[in-house]
């Protein structure tokens, strides 16, 4: 990740907006001399490669220099003494050296050097490793990946510059049509807080029979209800590198570039391609979701499914539901699966599920479970190796109109906190 000195951004005064910086195609070719530098240079010096590279680097604008230079770094494996052992040597040396105190000659130089080190280096430059061998600056390169392009520095350094915008941040907002449940363990991983609002769909796609659901995710820390403040910037930074490999979002961050300025608006949206290098996460969960998903298809007999379309409240948490259904007519069903997990998963998952009101829901267990499972606030669907469809479709058309159901309202009121 980039200091906040190495930032790079476009700032428009008209419109109080903020950007981060993003490189041209015309940069490519200085990228790829400068990873040339890397990748001949094993067992050099940190220092030795950094100042190498930075002169391939000449037609790159000033300010971008550094930045680029910092990301190949932390591309790179290095070796260093992990022992007291360097430190002990420049203490001796010093100490040494104390009562010759100038030392102005060359050979009183290499008398303390040969009296504390056994042997004298043969250069000033060959001096400084062997005393400092454990500073950054002197670290030997282990390592460079050799599949590491210029189009990959290219994308790291925009998604870098992106993350470091957001050190300055005092509160982040995100609107996604999808993968919900990622976007919350990414939030609880960066260690930030969240609400979750509902957000109407465009007047003309209200009509439609078929309209994905929207969340709108206001992302800060604990403190932020007391002040604005920009404490969260480093969470708010890891959470879109995490971000970024999900599809169909937008986000906003409230940019206070010092404390007291006026805060700048900043938008990205996952059609700007950052972190479109990243692989994404796992469509499914596990095989038993999967093997549902590929067997029901995008719809049967007037159900649509989606992975994940709705967010509920079950007490004090959300829970994301593993599938929406949606019929023709308009009603709405979630399946959440309690599959075969640890005791003590099950235990949790069934406490939250017991808590949810006020939303057609089916929950399939595995038959051992079934019992424990009778008392939820929802249609229990057991089932033994895999979920059968001609188990799930009666339970689906129990929920629409003229047929016995159990009670439960459409997912309109499923989440607006």
């Amino acid at each position: 990740m980039l200091t906040a000195a190495l930032r790079v951004y476009r700032w428009d005064r008209q419109t109080s907006s903020i950007s981060s910086d993003r490189l041209e195609d015309d940069t490519l070719p200085s990228l790829e001399r400068a990873l040339a530098v890397y990748q001949s240079s094993l067992g050099r010096s940190r220092g030795d490669i950094r100042n190498a590279a930075r002169a391939t680097l000449v037609d790159l604008r000033p300010d971008r220099v550094e930045p680029v230079v910092k990301v190949i770094d932390d591309a790179a494996s290095y070796e260093w003494p992990r022992t007291a052992r360097w430190a002990e040597r420049r203490l001796a040396v010093f100490k040494a050296a104390a009562p010759r105190h100038p030392l102005v000659e060359p050979q009183s130089a290499r008398d303390v050097l040969a009296e504390t080190l056994g042997s004298v280096p043969e250069n000033l430059e060959a001096t400084v490793a062997s005393l400092y061998a454990d500073y950054p600056a002197f670290h030997r390169l282990a390592a460079f990946p050799a599949d590491y392009a210029a189009a990959d520095l290219r994308a790291d350094y925009d998604l870098a510059q992106a993350q470091a915008l957001l050190y300055s941040a005092t509160q982040v907002t995100v609107e996604a049509r999808g993968d919900f449940k990622h976007i919350l363990r990414y939030a609880r991983l960066a260690r930030l807080l969240y609400r979750l609002e509902s957000v109407a769909p465009p007047r003309r796609a209200r009509r439609a029979r078929h309209v994905e659901r929207a969340y709108r995710f206001v992302l800060d820390g604990p403190t932020s209800v007391l002040r604005k403040t920009r404490a969260y910037g480093v969470d708010f930074s890891k959470f879109l590198a995490a971000l970024v490999r999900l599809r169909d979002w937008r986000l906003t961050a409230d940019i206070e570039l010092r404390r007291g300025w006026r805060p700048l608006a900043f938008s990205l949206a996952s059609e700007d391609g950052l972190g479109a290098h990243r692989a994404s996460p796992p469509a499914f969960d596990s095989a038993l979701e999967a093997s549902l998903a590929e067997k029901f298809g995008a719809s049967r007999e007037g159900w649509r499914l989606s992975r994940e379309g709705a967010v509920i409240a079950a007490g004090g948490s959300l829970i994301v539901p593993d599938f929406a259904f949606r019929h023709e007519d308009g009603t709405e069903v979630l399946l959440e699966i309690a599959g075969y997990w640890t005791p003590e998963y099950i235990e949790n998952k069934l406490r939250k599920l017991s808590q949810v009101r006020g939303v057609n829901l089916i929950v399939a267990v595995p038959r051992s479970l079934a019992t424990r499972a009778g008392g939820l606030p929802a249609t229990v669907l057991p089932f033994r190796h895999r979920l059968l469809l001609r188990d799930l479709l009666p339970r689906l058309e129990a929920f629409r109109p003229g047929h016995r159901r159990r009670p439960g309202r459409q997912l309109g009121h499923v989440v607006d906190e």
